[in-house]
């Protein structure tokens, strides 16, 4: 019987040296683009272009890795109740095909909390849940949040308009 033992230099991979690099934004920026996104003063895209810190990364700290669906189950709503939480945001009543939505997180998260007490009056979103949830919710029925609380222009992004009369 023959053993053979095979040692890599992980220094070296196909000719090229490895190098692993610092990341070029620091905590507080992080920080500042979770709460910008979970505020929703920004979207994940522009929150990752203002801070300079990738999508994936903002999209990994705030929704998690993996499983992010799974929130849906956690918050424990019934079909009715989804139904509801639905005609709440997109006005599906009068719009059945309508999957826009003018409401805050605030509101949204404020109605499913009153829906979901009628059932279990200790239920509370804490944390990022209620974000991660309302995120799921959007993705599971394609609802387009039109809701922004203002803008953030960083300097990079000055908006110049003109208007030219000819006479």
């Amino acid at each position: 019987m023959f053993m053979f033992v095979l040692f890599i230099d992980m220094s070296e991979f196909h000719g090229h040296t490895l190098k692993l690099k610092a990341p070029t934004w620091t905590q507080t920026q992080l920080q500042e683009a979770i709460q910008a996104v979970v505020t929703q003063r920004m979207r994940f895209t522009q929150a990752a272009t203002h801070y300079g810190i990738p999508k994936g990364t903002l999209y990994d700290n705030i929704l998690g890795k993996s499983k992010r669906m799974a929130v849906l189950d956690e918050a424990g709503l019934l079909a009715s109740e989804e139904r509801a939480v639905l005609d709440f945001c997109c006005e599906t009543s009068i719009s059945p095909y309508n999957r826009r939505t003018k409401k805050s997180l605030t509101e949204v998260l404020a109605f499913v909390e009153k829906l979901r007490r009628a059932r279990d009056r200790n239920f509370v979103f804490v944390g990022l849940t209620g974000f991660r949830w309302w995120w799921a919710f959007c993705k599971k029925h394609s609802i387009v949040s039109l809701y922004y609380e203002g803008t953030v222009k960083s300097k990079n992004s000055k908006v110049k308009s003109e208007v030219h009369i000819n006479d």
